[in-house]
């Protein structure tokens, strides 16, 4: 059976519609290629299609403004029929931006790394395999169990894999790809297709170090002794450091700023939470990172939660959208870099891993000040001053003057607590981490799951009948599709998950204990 793969505008697309199927043909289609014919010196094209797609650059206003977004409470959602503001799953919302992976992303990517394994093209396989873990880290990370090592397999019910076996295989990946990486100093793979780091080996290689200390703490409380060992293991082998090498996702005409794709609409708004911490800590990326509202100059925000009553269009020019950079009224976009891992989270993760007492090669305060001087010169090229002034803040999140005279959302002031609670100052790390990864809600709802910071506002209500309106969102529920085309696989998966396919659910890694878990603040 030949496999056929869709040429457009410059980009490899694999001709799926479902992640199982493949089509028979009596001739090859103007417009395809069988696979055969796919070489080495166009599977650049097939990468650069996979790291766009791997974002969820399609559908990123159901996949992640409307999930992620809203559950990190970076973002409140505006019109009343957007269920999942106050708790409700939307499957056909699921439906769209799991086929979109599945379909776009990971057949390129599968193509990418099966033709330059059969090229011996080293240093690119080696890229792909740390992009593979990039990509489907977020999948697992909403949902759980994931197909993952079946994908490919061309059977009529592909397998799941359990989210602990998926982590158990991303530091195997790694290995993998750091060890071929460590042999090529100086090599490149991809050239100018790679949109992350054009190809360059030793800049790949310090962010797969990153990405396996950001896995290491993702499962600090699930696996104690193995985070450690993998933490430790990425300080000693090298993580990024310095703004110049953060990883971003370059932006085109033809691929621009995934955020931006959407900002023409109304249908989000900034959250109470952002504001009442960047107002209340005088932060400076408050003008970077948002724009004042339309109708009274003011930056406001929206409770998370409010009922369906309360929402409406009426809502938008009264609060605050994005900032500059991620509006596009044009409806084309903006060249806004795609962000996915920075110097700054690094720092950030190094703090909580020193503050558990592991060898992260400095102190918790330090290496906490660190990321936030990272962050602060990173996005708004403040001056060293102006970064002191900042970390040694003893300000607090502001209240706000709304009709629930919302108090501050938290206790916690910029100046690292040093007699403070193992709690308290990795409450401290965690929302400095939160402000730093805005608008990346992927990684900030799986924080917020993993620790319970940001505390964040307790939704105005809730509509789920099994998750109150001080607890938080756990998961994304599986996809209507995957019930109906690969119902056994879907049956395994959720006996994996070990309770009911429910976005109170928790995924493998979310083990903090419940007496140590905070209640956002009411």
């Amino acid at each position: 059976m030949k496999k056929y793969f869709l040429l457009f505008v410059a980009t490899l697309t694999l001709f799926l519609q479902s992640c199982t199927k493949r089509f028979d043909a009596m001739n090859t289609p103007e417009n395809l290629l069988p696979e055969n014919e796919i070489t080495a010196a166009l599977i650049g094209q097939s990468f650069a299609f996979s790291q766009y797609h791997g974002l969820c650059a399609v559908y990123v206003e159901v996949g992640q403004t409307l999930h992620a977004d809203i559950y990190a409470q970076y973002f409140a959602s505006v019109p009343a029929a957007f269920s999942t503001e106050q708790f409700i799953p939307n499957g056909s919302w699921v439906d769209l931006f799991w086929k979109d992976f599945y379909v776009n992303a990971a057949p390129q990517l599968f193509l990418t790394e099966k033709v330059t394994k059969e090229n011996n093209m080293t240093v690119a396989n080696a890229i792909a395999k740390i992009w593979k873990v990039v990509i489907y880290s977020r999948m697992t990370d909403y949902f759980g169990p994931v197909i993952y090592s079946h994908f490919g397999d061309q059977t009529s019910s592909v397998p799941y894999d359990a989210q602990e076996d998926i982590y158990a295989d991303f530091f195997k990946t790694l290995d993998e790809a750091t060890a071929v990486l460590k042999q090529n100093p100086g090599g490149n793979g991809f050239g100018a297709h790679d949109q992350v780091y054009a190809g360059s080996a030793d800049k790949w290689l310090k962010l797969a170090n990153s990405l396996r200390l950001r896995f290491a703490l993702r499962i600090a409380y699930a696996d104690a002794a193995k985070a450690k060992t993998e933490a430790e293991k990425a300080i000693t082998e090298g993580v990024i450091t310095a703004n110049a090498d953060n990883a971003n996702v370059l932006t085109t005409t033809n691929s621009v700023n995934i955020l931006s794709r959407i900002t023409y609409l109304i249908d989000f708004r900034a959250s109470t939470s952002l504001i009442s911490a960047l107002k209340g800590y005088n932060d400076p990326r408050l003008t970077d990172y948002l724009s004042p509202a339309v109708t009274g100059g003011q930056y406001t925000g929206i409770r998370n939660g409010l009922p369906a009553a309360e929402r409406g269009t009426q809502l938008a020019n009264l609060n605050s959208f994005v900032g500059t950079k991620w509006l596009s009224p044009d409806r084309k976009g903006t060249l806004t870099p795609n962000r996915v891992l920075s110097a700054a989270e690094v720092a950030f993760l190094r703090a909580e891993g020193a503050l558990r007492g592991w060898n992260m090669g400095g102190t918790p305060k330090d290496l906490y000040n660190q990321g936030i001087s990272l962050s602060l010169s990173e996005r708004v090229a403040a001056t060293p001053g102006q970064i002191t002034t900042y970390q040694t803040s003893t300000s607090l999140p502001a209240p706000v003057a709304d009709k629930w005279n919302t108090p501050a959302m938290s206790d916690i002031p910029v100046l690292y607590d040093d007699a403070g609670t193992f709690e308290r100052k990795l409450e401290q790390i965690i929302t400095q981490k939160w402000l730093a990864l805005y608008p990346d809600g992927w990684e900030a709802w799986a924080e917020r799951r993993r620790t319970g910071y940001p505390r964040g506002y307790a939704l105005i209500a809730s509509e789920s009948p099994a998750i109150s309106r001080t607890q938080l969102v756990r998961r994304v529920t599986y996809p209507p599709v995957e019930i109906s085309t690969n119902r056994s696989a879907y049956d395994a998966a959720v006996g994996m998950l070990k309770g009911a396919d429910e976005n109170f659910t928790r995924v493998w890694w979310d083990k903090k204990p419940l007496a140590d878990y905070p209640l956002p603040t009411n």
